[in-house]
């Protein structure tokens, strides 16, 4: 059960989407909600409330129903992909569902639009080499950087949120461990320092950080404040493109990562907690989209076909 917020000076009969909307974000924030979800929030709200407007639409409360979703995502449908959709639209029911709970709007379903799901097309091993070779000694702050920050993904899975807000003192080389403190879902979690990892970055902090506080950022911007995401998603997107690579996402590496690590065979549980997914359900999109790539080699690690092995070995020495 959420806060109870009261929106005074009116019946609730006469309550605008704006006034509701208000009251949604006041107590979102005081549960602690992240930046990042508020600005979702508000877009996707703002979004809506302009197609409302254009479209003559009552922006009373009391008159919302299906048909003011269901119109919205039609009319996005000759602009945008389903998957951005409905994007918007899980923001929009978290509002509306709030709103129904507190009695501002009538009760009605609220359905996401089927997606095709298609194979995400990740980094190839050729690419990743190429991407991973290491800098030259007079290769500039940035290049180390942008190289730096692939080996970080590759190694932890992150999102570029996360990535430009790691300190210096996150990393603790003598435990093995790195202590991430922001996420998506805003809750804090410790993940294993590989050795891959701790090599890389003690030459980067060697090079670079060698004077910073446990407290400054590990991959700021050339000035040395915070990095954006917008500025590390251009840095990589050309650093890229300087190693002959086509592909110029950052947030692929964290798929690439995913499908990397289930084709090494690591449990999807675990996947799960290192990727920072609240539930299985994105996880289990990994597991299905790469499940042609997860059938190779699928012999060396079937439990079956292990024992068939091992009992074969036994009837020959006997």
């Amino acid at each position: 059960m959420g806060l109870k917020v009261k929106i005074k000076a009116k019946k609730d009969d006469a309550l605008t989407l704006d006034e509701c909307f208000e009251a949604f974000l006041t107590e979102k924030q005081a549960v602690n909600k992240s930046a990042t979800t508020i600005a979702a929030y508000t877009y996707s709200y703002d979004k809506w409330h302009d197609y409302l407007e254009k479209s003559g639409y009552s922006l009373a409360a009391k008159d919302v129903d299906a048909s003011y979703i269901y119109s919205f995502s039609t009319h996005l449908l000759e602009e945008i992909k389903p998957t951005s959709i409905n994007s918007y639209l899980r923001h929009l029911r978290s509002f509306l569902y709030w709103c129904m709970e507190h009695k501002y709007v009538e009760q009605f379903k609220i359905k996401l639009l089927t997606v095709q799901e298609t194979v995400k097309e990740v980094y190839t091993d050729d690419e990743l080499e190429r991407l991973l070779r290491h800098p030259s000694r007079t290769a500039s702050f940035v290049e180390w950087r942008s190289w730096a920050v692939i080996n970080w993904i590759l190694a932890t899975g992150n999102r570029a949120g996360t990535v430009v807000a790691v300190l210096i003192g996150d990393i603790n080389f003598a435990r093995k461990e790195i202590y991430i403190n922001r996420t998506k879902t805003n809750k804090g979690m410790t993940l294993p320092l590989s050795t891959a990892l701790a090599n890389c970055l003690t030459e980067y902090i060697k090079k670079y950080r060698s004077e910073a506080l446990p407290t400054d950022y590990l991959f700021p911007n050339v000035g040395d404040l915070p990095l954006t995401v917008p500025a590390l998603k251009s840095s990589i997107a050309a650093y890229n493109k300087s190693r002959d690579v086509d592909k110029t996402s950052i947030h692929l590496f964290r798929h690439t990562y995913a499908k990397l690590f289930l084709m090494n065979s690591g449990d999807v549980f675990r996947l799960q907690k290192i990727l920072g997914h609240s539930t299985l359900d994105m996880t289990r999109k990994y597991v299905n989209l790469f499940l042609e790539d997860l059938k190779q080699d699928y012999d060396n690690y079937s439990p079956l076909d292990n024992i068939k092995r091992k009992t074969s070995r036994t009837h020959k020495i006997k």
